[in-house]
């Protein structure tokens, strides 16, 4: 059976795009999922945050430097191994070419765009299907631990605004009154940004509820159907090949995260996205409620020396962080996951001695992460494909948006926000 859209990939991309594409009047959409269930990779346990706050891209000017000491150093949360630097040797180039002041703000300026557009479009779609992912909207703190790091922080503040994002600057007792359970480490955070408009939420609550709202409107989703390659008739892809058979439709569409790059060098088309391996630790807060009195956190607090996030969400503290590139390696030993466990302390102390024997649950997923520091959401080259990938640390963020977005430039619509800036056609 022939469809209208097809998308590849069941994450928080695929699963945004398929309902957006619904949302804009498109007759009928099908997901394909290699796996056994929707939002089960990078989706599953990310750090529970939507935010403006974090739409630099990780590229920022010296980047070089760190990358190469972290080859040397064990406990860094950006970390480049070995093992991966063939893989990364082309989309490394251009990774470090795009490190640039210049490429680094325009990165910076058109993610905060569209972060503000997708938040919004996340905040509406929440309302109109009654999502209950644990939604809190007293948005987040971006702290600092030494005065030459927070006045760095500041400096930028002005052009962040004229991006439109929503700044408070917090001095060290200010920072307090926003999260109470960081007094025993105020003597050390020299103040904070706060982003009012940043909020936590839980994203495969939400990927869970998106798939319950298609598969209501009598669409399909395809679980374990991996895409082996692409059917064509004349120039255009009519579908794709899968092990149980060929999959026809009108418009295909490559939403499979750092996969994808893969999925579109069996067409000839190189894409500059590698994948990002990030961890998180999640706490059961269930015995913390019941047995202490500790002071437990209400909103996500982001230290910037760590590179970390604790996000506190319904029954659990998550602990997200590392940047490790290290190609698509699977492994997570206790030495991977020790940098986050020293997170936790460096932020919480007094939280963490008790959190450590609350039942935990460890994750990591890969994310897609783009030479220049920005999604690729738009038409490829060949007719009948479209591509919704490179999100990198965004992608909860992004999600609504990017879906959004696409759904538009498919259906002929004028996007909401400028789409020339996410269009494959940089590269290609």
């Amino acid at each position: 059976m022939s469809v209208q859209y097809q998308i590849i990939g069941g994450g928080l991309i695929g699963l945004a795009t398929a309902y957006a594409l619904l949302e804009s009047g498109a007759e009928s959409v099908r997901i394909i999922e290699a796996r056994e269930g929707v939002a089960l990779e990078t989706s599953f346990a990310n750090a529970g945050m939507l935010h403006v706050s974090l739409a630099e891209p990780w590229n920022r000017p010296g980047i070089g430097g760190e990358l190469l000491g972290s080859l040397f150093h064990k406990n860094t949360s950006l970390k480049l191994r070995a093992t991966g630097l063939v893989g990364l040797m082309g989309w490394g180039r251009q990774f470090l070419k795009h490190s640039t002041p210049d490429a680094y703000w325009q990165a910076t300026q058109l993610n905060t765009q569209l972060a503000i557009y997708a938040l919004q479009k996340n905040m509406q779609w929440r309302e109109n299907l009654s999502i209950d992912d644990g939604y809190e909207g007293d948005g987040l703190l971006k702290i600092y631990r030494s005065d030459e790091s927070f006045a760095r922080a500041q400096e930028s503040v002005s052009r962040l605004r004229e991006f439109g994002a929503n700044i408070e600057i917090c001095n060290a007792k200010e920072t307090v009154l926003k999260e109470a359970a960081l007094k025993p480490i105020s003597e050390s955070i020299a103040g904070a940004l706060y982003y009012p408009d940043d909020y936590k939420a839980d994203a495969y609550v939400f990927c869970k509820a998106l798939e319950a709202e298609i598969l209501s409107q009598k669409n399909e989703i395809l679980y374990n159907r991996r895409v082996e390659n692409f059917v064509f008739s004349g120039d255009r892809v009519c579908g794709v090949e899968t092990h149980a058979g060929i999959l026809r439709a009108d418009t295909t569409i490559i939403a499979a995260g750092a996969y994808s790059y893969k999925l579109l060098a069996k067409l000839g088309l190189p894409l500059p996205i590698r994948p990002v391996k990030g961890y998180s630790l999640s706490f059961s807060t269930d015995e913390l409620a019941r047995k202490h009195t500790a002071v437990v956190p209400h909103i996500p607090v982001v230290d910037d020396s760590l590179h970390a996030a604790i996000t506190p969400l319904p029954n659990c503290i998550r602990v997200a962080g590392i940047a490790e590139l290290a190609g698509f390696n699977p492994k997570m030993g206790p030495t991977r996951l020790a940098p986050l466990l020293g997170m936790l302390d460096n932020v919480y102390p007094d939280l963490a001695k008790k959190l450590t024997s609350a039942p935990m649950k460890a994750w990591h997923g890969f994310r897609p992460v783009s030479a220049d520091g920005r999604p690729f959401i738009g038409e490829s080259k060949i007719q009948g494909l479209a591509i919704n990938t490179g999100h990198a640390h965004m992608g909860w963020t992004f999600s609504a948006g990017a879906g959004a977005l696409l759904a538009d430039v498919l259906l002929g619509k004028k996007p909401m926000i400028d789409q020339v800036g996410f269009a494959a056609s940089r590269v290609w």
